[in-house]
């Protein structure tokens, strides 16, 4: 009863900030359904990059990764205040990650991987230049579901010395499609109208059991926090804007970031500590090209 209470507490507390911020009905399908429809470009995005892939239960390390990401969607750009220009996109996704093709030693024991990403997410930022030439940081939030689709020791390695409880987290993982989050900060880079430079630093959540009630709370933990947040931002930059958008960034990737780490061992924080399982987690830095229509 008291976690129902709590859910119920935050719940009402986003629909207020979300009122506050949309003056009608009208409005709220003006700038979500019929802007997107209309006013959005095409977008086709393609990103490479590198990372890690971890499990604060499992004691081998994993061997890095290497991200292959391709993004279908709708993007928009349009003058905020004074020179600054927000960015508003939503976006399908699929991605491949798997462990660097290298020779290994004989003593070396890592876990490789291989693993499919694929969800949809949405895209937000505020940033300096014109509509052609434009430097905007952002960050993105993701909801994904991840298909572990093999793991093994190096090639020249030993069996891996893994535990059974280590086996039993792989295991979970192994074939199955679990759902996770992402959220990355990056920074895009209009090169002229329709090609844009992309770089990102992305990290991932993939949970091991989905718990309805716990992964609720914590999302709308997380996301009345990153309201309130926005709120604060906001006020920054109408009163400052070139200082305002850097303090804008800054502390959501912050508060983004922090609750990532704070997730990494109890994935539905703070709610069920005692019967959470250790979430499997990736993080890596990508850079690619995206292409407007």
């Amino acid at each position: 009863m008291k976690r129902t209470k709590i859910l119920f507490l935050l719940l009402f507390s986003s629909l207020l900030l979300a009122q506050e911020n949309k003056n009608s009905d009208s409005e709220y399908l003006d700038e979500n359904v019929f802007d997107f429809i209309y006013k959005f470009h095409s977008i086709v995005e393609i990103n490479y990059g590198f990372g890690k892939t971890q499990n604060e239960n499992i004691y081998l390390t994993f061997e890095n990764i290497k991200n292959w990401d391709i993004k279908l969607g709708r993007s928009e750009q349009k003058n905020y205040i004074s020179s600054l220009i927000e960015l508003n996109e939503k976006y399908i996704f699929g991605s491949y990650l798997s462990s660097s093709n290298k020779k290994f030693s004989e003593n070396n024991s890592k876990i490789n991987t291989k693993t499919y990403h694929f969800g949809f997410g949405s895209r937000n930022g505020i940033g300096f230049g014109g509509l052609i030439l434009s430097v905007i940081p952002y960050i993105s939030q993701d909801f994904a579901w991840t298909n572990l689709s093999d793991y093994s020791d190096n090639i020249h390695s030993e069996p891996l010395d893994l535990s059974k409880n280590n086996l039993s987290i792989l295991n979970d993982y192994l074939n199955s499609i679990r759902f996770g989050d992402k959220s990355s900060y990056g920074v895009k880079i209009n090169l002229t109208s329709t090609v844009q430079l992309n770089v990102n630093y992305e990290t991932s959540v993939v949970y091991r059991r989905y718990l309805f009630w716990y992964w609720s709370g914590s999302i709308l933990l997380s996301q009345t926090g990153y309201q309130l947040l926005s709120n604060f931002t906001d006020e920054m930059i109408n009163k400052s804007p070139i200082v305002g958008t850097i303090f804008n960034f800054a502390l959501k990737v912050g508060y983004q970031y922090e609750y990532y780490l704070l997730r990494k061992r109890n994935m539905n924080w703070p709610f069920n500590s005692k019967g959470n399982k250790t979430p499997l987690t990736y993080e890596t830095f990508n850079f690619g090209l995206s292409f407007v229509f």
